[in-house]
């Protein structure tokens, strides 16, 4: 017997993760014009950038994910998101250590799921 993938549900996933990275870029740029204009520590943007990350997650998932099979939506939505702004963001010149790649992780998957557990329980 042969399996078939239900495509708006792994399209609701993708949805999740390419909204959390415009949420994402959004803030990042929104951040760059607080921290010209009031001078913001450089020391203090990096914890700022995480928790835009963090934001940019909660919102996409909220917005995109519906219906049924909450918890694998996000983990996907998560995941593209962790790939794609990983990816835009190492070709903006951005660099990386492999700490900061798990931890980009985690930043993406504990909102998520928090949203998808809310949304079931909800359901």
């Amino acid at each position: 017997m042969e399996k078939r993938v239900n495509k708006p549900l792994i399209l609701q996933g993708v949805k999740s993760g390419l909204f959390s990275l415009v949420f994402a870029c959004v803030g990042v740029l929104l951040l760059a014009l607080v921290a010209k204009i009031f001078g913001i520590s450089d020391s203090v943007l990096p914890i700022i950038n995480q928790a835009l990350k963090a934001v940019a997650a909660f919102l996409g998932t909220a917005i995109a994910v519906k219906e049924e099979k909450f918890l694998f939506k996000a983990t996907l939505g998560a995941v593209v998101f962790w790939i794609t702004s990983f990816l835009l963001f190492a070709l903006l010149g951005g660099g990386f250590h492999w700490q900061q790649i798990a931890l980009d992780l985690v930043i993406a998957l504990v909102p998520s799921l928090i949203v998808a557990v809310v949304k079931s329980r909800r359901a």
